[in-house]
């Protein structure tokens, strides 16, 4: 019978944990990169280019 340590629970967990939070932020990127290239093309339609 496998009987895990409360130490292996918490390392494993954590690592799922970490997985977890990177996938979340690599969706959050894509997220707004996407939603800000949407935003910058209606800006630009409604005020024109931007200037430098």
């Amino acid at each position: 019978m496998f009987s895990a340590a409360v130490s292996e629970i918490l390392l494993y967990g954590g690592i799922a944990v970490m997985g977890a939070a990177a996938a979340a932020a690599v969706a959050a990127v894509l997220l707004f990169h996407l939603s800000g290239k949407r935003l910058a093309e209606c800006l630009e339609k409604e005020f024109g280019k931007k200037r430098r």
